[in-house]
């Protein structure tokens, strides 16, 4: 008898962008967001905001924030790094926009509050419990999962849980997917600024692809 991954969806994530207060920006559109990625925006000034370098933090290839980001905003894959310290150009590095990556969350969190004029994304709860980053809306909405239900907010992604088939009742993966739907789990997952993806108005959202 042949076996393979079964999906089960648990949760809808929030992400945001965030830039540095010095930016003077706190609402992109997605044309613009686009643009600043591709490098046709080096200045802040040229999206309403200070006379400031674009500065681009990202993680690196394989994240899943850096796939959401490309997939349900950008609509194209990120371009890679040409910087180390996310101020400056390297030697031998394409020029342009000031791209740098990260390999955590946090340390793109700490390095947009350490850089002027730098723009990254996150995870939504722990953004907002980051000092010395601002979020950003997009398209004038600001990231919340009534913004997603009605199509009118970008930047989420599912979050699935995978078995190698149908666990046994009494295995500890059944026991593990039971933990992540019901009241506990489902509390943890609401204080992290996500939503069980049983509470969405639309729970199409939450289908695997």
């Amino acid at each position: 008898m042949s076996h393979k991954l079964l999906p089960r969806p648990v949760a809808l994530l929030l992400f945001t962008l965030v830039v540095h207060p010095d930016t003077g920006v706190g609402d992109l559109t997605t044309a613009q967001i686009r643009d600043l990625h591709a490098g046709r925006i080096a200045n802040w000034r040229d999206v309403g905001g200070k006379d400031v370098p674009v500065r681009l933090v990202g993680r690196n290839t394989g994240s899943g924030t850096r796939r959401a980001l490309e997939e349900h905003v950008l609509g194209s894959w990120q371009q890679g790094a040409n910087s180390v310290d996310c101020r400056t150009v390297g030697a031998g590095a394409q020029d342009g926009v000031v791209r740098c990556e990260r390999g955590s969350t946090r340390e793109v969190l700490d390095t947009v509050a350490a850089t002027p004029g730098a723009l990254g994304y996150s995870e939504f709860g722990l953004a907002t419990a980051t000092e010395g980053v601002v979020p950003v809306r997009i398209n004038g909405f600001e990231a919340t999962t009534e913004g997603v239900d009605r199509g009118l907010y970008p930047f989420w992604e599912t979050e699935i849980a995978y078995t190698y088939a149908v666990p046994q009742a009494d295995a500890l993966p059944a026991s593990f997917l039971r933990y992540l739907t019901n009241q506990v789990g489902q509390d943890i997952i609401r204080a992290s600024g996500h939503r069980p993806c049983t509470e969405m108005e639309n729970p199409l959202l939450c289908r695997p692809e």
